[in-house]
């Protein structure tokens, strides 16, 4: 707790301008609680994950010539679960982070749920040109901390319209050094993959894309699995991610 002779002495150097004005509004852009989210500038995470999942989202882009007033995100769980979501850039420039959401209703199972949030508050002042799909987004169901397999929700950005139907996905991740990874998805019980795209060279530390094209694939659980091996060391890695496909998005 601040004692009330230091909230004093704060308020007394504001008035006599002995702490610059620009300090404040930087505190006010800090990491911190806003309600029911925490937002704000986070210095970058250290990793310490062979691979670690920065974003799964629909592939999906609503179109805008500034940053919108407020993003929404969309996701559908199958069933009731707790939810851990984090909003951020998908390669730090403004160490945006955005995370500990608590909605005032919990999500529901069986249903498409849904969060919105002001860019007012910390994302315009950051950066008012801001591309919006720059941020990405990851739920975890579960499971709140990175792991080796994952289960997520996929998750739909925009800030209009939602889109009506679900064609792909966008998988975000990075490795913890220069890596070859070939990445699969498969549909649960099958053994032979849907698809399979290979990275000759991921770059240490810097974010890579997965798409997965799921249109003709119907609904239902499917699983993205990542292998591959570091090019220094020959030491191998693998990412699992599970996840439930729902073409409608409504």
């Amino acid at each position: 707790m601040v004692r009330k002779p230091i909230l004093i002495a704060l308020h007394l150097a504001f008035l006599l301008g002995l702490i610059p004005t620009h300090l404040s509004a930087q505190a006010d852009l800090d990491y911190q609680n806003r309600g029911e989210y925490y937002e704000g500038i986070r210095p970058k995470p250290v990793s310490g994950y062979d691979i670690e999942v920065l974003s799964m989202l629909v592939d999906y882009k609503e179109s805008t010539e500034h940053l919108p007033d407020q993003l929404r995100v969309r996701f559908y769980l199958d069933k009731k679960a707790d939810v851990h979501m984090i909003v951020r850039e998908k390669d730090h420039r403004l160490f945006y982070w955005l995370d500990k959401v608590k909605p005032a209703h919990s999500w529901r199972g069986g249903s498409y749920n849904e969060f919105v949030w002001p860019t007012k508050n910390v994302l315009q002042q950051l950066d008012d040109k801001l591309d919006m799909y720059k941020l990405g987004v990851l739920i975890r169901i579960g499971q709140p901390t990175p792991a080796r397999v994952e289960q997520l929700a996929p998750a739909v950005l925009y800030h209009s319209k939602a889109p009506d139907s679900i064609s792909g996905y966008r998988f975000t991740m990075k490795t913890n050094g220069d890596a070859r990874l070939s990445c699969s998805v498969y549909r649960e019980g099958k053994s032979d993959p849907l698809t399979t795209e290979t990275f000759t060279r991921t770059q240490g530390g810097l974010p890579f894309t997965v798409l997965w094209d799921a249109r003709g694939a119907g609904d239902g659980d499917y699983t993205l699995v990542c292998k591959g091996f570091f090019l220094d060391t020959n030491q191998g890695l693998e990412q699992t991610i599970s996840f439930h496909h729902l073409m409608r998005a409504r």
